[in-house]
C-alpha cells in the first residue's frame, strides 16, 4: 500500500498532463495550427496557459519520482507507476475524450491492476 501512495501522485500528474495535451491538440485553435512552422507551433504551446499546465504537472511528477526512488526499489516502483499510470489514462481517456474502451483494452487493464496487486504484496 505504502507503494501506491507513493506513485499515485506521480502517475495522477503524468495522466493529467497527457490527457490535457490531447485534449487542447483535439481543439479547434489546434488545428488551425498544423500548417504552422515548428517555432511558431512551439511558441502557440508555450502560450496556452492549459498546456503549460500539462507540462507543469509532468515536471512535478519528475521531481516527485526522483523522491520515490529514493525511498522505494525501482524494480517495484517503476511497474507499479507504468501500470498505474495506464489505468489512469485509459479511464480519463474514455471520461474526458470520449475515448473507446474495447474488450481487450478492459482485459489489459485487468492484467495490469492484477499485476500491480501482485507486485505490491511481494
Amino acid at each position: 500500500m505504502k507503494i501506491l501512495l507513493f506513485v499515485f501522485p506521480i502517475a495522477l500528474l503524468v495522466a493529467y498532463s497527457q490527457i490535457i495535451m490531447k485534449w487542447r491538440m483535439l481543439s479547434a485553435e489546434a488545428a488551425d495550427i498544423g500548417n504552422v512552422h515548428l517555432f511558431a507551433r512551439m511558441l502557440k504551446y508555450l502560450s496556452d496557459p492549459i498546456i503549460v499546465s500539462a507540462y507543469v504537472a509532468a515536471l512535478l511528477a519528475s521531481f516527485v519520482w526522483l523522491y520515490v526512488i529514493t525511498k522505494l526499489p525501482l524494480v517495484v516502483a517503476f511497474p507499479v507507476y507504468i501500470g498505474v499510470t495506464f489505468v489512469l489514462v485509459v479511464i480519463g481517456g474514455w471520461f474526458f475524450l470520449s475515448e473507446s474502451i474495447t474488450a481487450m483494452r478492459l482485459v489489459s487493464v485487468f492484467l495490469i491492476l492484477s499485476g500491480i496487486v501482485i507486485g505490491v504484496k511481494n
